[in-house]
């Protein structure tokens, strides 16, 4: 395994600067044409991946947030009326529930997804050529893996 050297942490600290820079542009652009930040954007989107639909621990895995902090998004998200949680019909356990994108809810991610796309296209894509993207995205890979095994 290699040491840690100053290098290694300048490449995390530069790794969040630059991922935390490219979320406030793109949430900049969602924002300017939507007034929608680009987090709630995001559980819309892990909705539409779902089929419409999920569970809120799927969710908060797969958007890596804590539950509290999706909790209170999908609160706001239901405040506007486009998410609605409901009770999960034949689950074992009677409190489960599901959160769904209402109709409302599918039709502003589809609208805003092209708000979103160009952004990325803007922020990220333009700027990098296929093979960049093939090595960012192995090494993406390997940092999210689960290393605790």
């Amino acid at each position: 395994m290699p040491r840690l050297d100053a290098t290694r942490v300048a490449a995390w600290r530069d790794l969040q600067s630059v991922a935390a820079e490219l979320s406030r542009r793109i949430d900049d652009d969602l924002v300017a044409e939507w007034e929608v930040p680009l987090g709630w954007f995001d559980v819309l989107a892990a909705l539409a991946r779902a089929g419409g639909s999920a569970r809120p621990s799927d969710l908060a895995v797969d958007l890596r947030l804590v539950r509290s902090s999706l909790s209170r998004r999908l609160d706001r998200l239901e405040e506007e009326g486009w998410v609605a949680r409901r009770r999960a019909t034949g689950a074992p356990d009677h409190r489960t529930v599901v959160i769904e994108l209402t109709r409302r809810g599918r039709a502003l991610w589809r609208e805003m997804n092209v708000t979103y796309r160009r952004a990325v296209q803007a922020h990220v894509s333009s700027h990098l050529s296929d093979a960049e993207v093939a090595s960012l995205s192995r090494a993406l890979a390997i940092l999210g893996a689960d290393h605790t095994a």
